[in-house]
C-alpha cells in the first residue's frame, strides 16, 4: 500500500507522508464539506443580520406610527384653535361678560394642555432668525432696528408634533430699510 501513495503531506517533524488515492479522495471530500459548512454558516449569519435589521426597522416604524398617529387629528383641530386664539385676543377683559371670557380662556388652556401632552408645540417666538422649516413668510417689514430676515411678527402660529413640523408659522420678517 505504501507504493500506491503518491501525494506527500508534511507533518510536524518535517517528514513526508504519501496519501493513497482513496485517502486523497477522502481529504477532498472533507475539504468540500468544510467549504460547504463555511458557506452555509455565512448564509445563516447574513440571514440572521437581515432578520435583526427587519426587526429594528419594524420596531422603528411602529414607534413612528404611534408617535404621529394624532397628526391628522391635530391638523383638523388647528383651524378651531386658531379661531379660539383669535377670539381670545379680540375680547376685551373689562367687558361685562368677564366670567364668560375666563371660562372661554380656561377651555382654551385645557385644550392646549391636552395637545401639549401628546407632543404638540406652538411655533410662536419672535425676534429670531427666519427659518424656512419653521416659518412661512407672508410679508416683509422694512426696518433698521433688527437684522435682515428676523421674525418680527407671528401672523398665524405654526405647530410641531414630536419634532416634526406639521404646520409652519405664517410670519412677517424684517428687511433692511433703504436709506433715503
Amino acid at each position: 500500500m505504501n507504493k500506491e501513495r503518491k501525494e506527500e503531506k508534511m507533518t510536524e517533524s518535517n517528514e513526508t507522508i504519501e496519501l493513497s488515492p482513496e485517502e486523497k479522495s477522502t481529504a477532498q471530500e472533507v475539504q468540500a464539506l468544510k467549504d460547504k459548512i463555511t458557506e452555509v454558516e455565512n448564509k445563516y449569519l447574513r440571514a440572521l443580520a437581515d432578520y435583526q435589521n427587519l426587526q429594528k426597522r419594524t420596531t422603528q416604524e411602529k414607534e413612528d406610527l404611534y408617535k404621529y398617529a394624532a397628526e391628522k387629528t391635530i391638523e383638523i383641530l388647528l383651524p378651531a384653535m386658531d379661531t379660539f386664539d383669535y377670539a381670545r385676543s379680540a375680547v376685551k377683559p373689562d367687558s361685562p361678560s368677564e366670567k364668560i371670557i375666563e371660562d372661554f380662556n380656561l377651555v382654551f388652556e385645557m385644550l392646549l394642555k391636552c395637545l401639549k401632552d401628546i407632543g404638540l408645540q406652538a411655533i410662536e417666538e419672535t425676534g429670531i432668525p427666519f427659518d424656512p422649516v419653521y416659518h412661512e413668510p407672508l410679508h416683509q417689514i422694512p426696518t433698521n432696528e433688527l437684522p435682515d430676515h428676523t421674525v418680527m411678527q407671528i401672523l398665524k402660529k405654526g405647530y410641531i408634533l414630536n419634532k416634526k413640523v406639521i404646520r409652519p408659522a405664517l410670519v412677517a420678517v424684517s428687511v433692511k430699510q433703504e436709506e433715503k
